[in-house]
């Protein structure tokens, strides 16, 4: 009892490793590295599929040929030496891997050099062997595992930035909420043209702003007073705020959705306004009576 205790104990500590699974967690980078690893895994073993598919293709002509002496003359002496890496073809398939990865033992490699003395024309085979297994199915690990981590690491940094995209633009806008305070000289909530440009007369400012909001300083001057020329020469300091964090942000769908609505709303006020005044033939009736 006292031994099973001993060994739950040393079970418990050897536990401890994985506290390397929050170390992960904690760095990004290296979450990211590994996740894509994991998502290459599925890819690598297809691979590993054709790799021993054509070992095993390669093993059994290795086998037949050179193991069997089909490749060989009738009456030719071959020295054991070569035959052995290719009695079976087990034999022959780990040869052949050895060879492709550039692991062959000296009896491995003598064995081929023996061979290509006695048969020049192997050296084609070889060569083929080397070009369709080493090159070929290596590049096309690599390109598997390299494609996968490269999409499972985008993926990722797509959905944290989306997961915090929202609070920094909440952040962001705080932060200029906080730079354009000073703006609002009379207090009431409203930014003016006037206000704007005394604000933008200091260079250290305006610049902070302009690299908070991500446009030309000039442009700043431009959008508040698109939007004055929409809200009778005053603006909501919110509303400025809001629309100088999203100024900077490249043309997307749910921007042209936006805007479309703005226009309809725009167009809806025209006309309540057009229909609300009566027209001159009616005002001049009511003159007239």
């Amino acid at each position: 009892n006292f031994g099973q205790v001993m060994m739950l104990m040393r079970m418990l500590r050897l536990m401890r490793i994985l506290r390397l699974v929050k170390l992960v967690k904690s760095v990004r980078p290296l979450y990211l590295l590994v996740t894509g690893v994991v998502a290459a895994l599925q890819g690598v073993v297809w691979v590993l599929v054709l790799t021993i598919v054509t070992l095993y293709a390669m093993g059994i002509m290795a086998t037949r040929l050179i193991g069997h002496r089909m490749l060989f003359p009738p009456g030719m002496h071959v020295p054991d030496n070569i035959l052995l890496p290719f009695l079976t073809v087990s034999d022959s398939m780990f040869t052949l891997f050895r060879i492709m990865s550039g692991a062959a033992s000296d009896e491995e490699a003598m064995a081929v050099d023996l061979l290509m003395k006695t048969l020049p024309s192997v050296k084609f085979a070889f060569v083929f062997f080397m070009v369709t297994s080493s090159w070929t199915l290596l590049s096309i690990l690599t390109a598997v595992v390299s494609e996968n981590m490269i999409s499972t690491t985008g993926q990722q940094e797509q959905e944290m930035k989306l997961m915090q995209g929202e609070q920094d633009r909440l952040d962001q806008i705080q932060v200029l909420k906080e730079l354009f305070s000073a703006i609002d000289t009379s207090g009431d909530g409203n930014v003016d043209q006037k206000e704007v440009e005394t604000f933008m007369e200091d260079d250290e400012k305006a610049a902070k702003a302009a690299r908070l909001c991500r446009v030309p300083r000039r442009e700043i001057l431009e959008i508040l007073t698109a939007m004055a020329a929409e809200d009778t020469h005053n603006v909501d300091m919110n509303r400025f705020v809001e629309s100088m964090v999203d100024m900077g942000n490249p043309l997307t769908e749910k921007a042209l959705i936006k805007l479309e609505a703005r226009i309809t709303l725009l167009q809806a006020k025209l006309e309540r306004a057009l229909f609300s005044q009566p027209s001159p033939c009616i005002k001049q009736q009511q003159q007239q009576q």
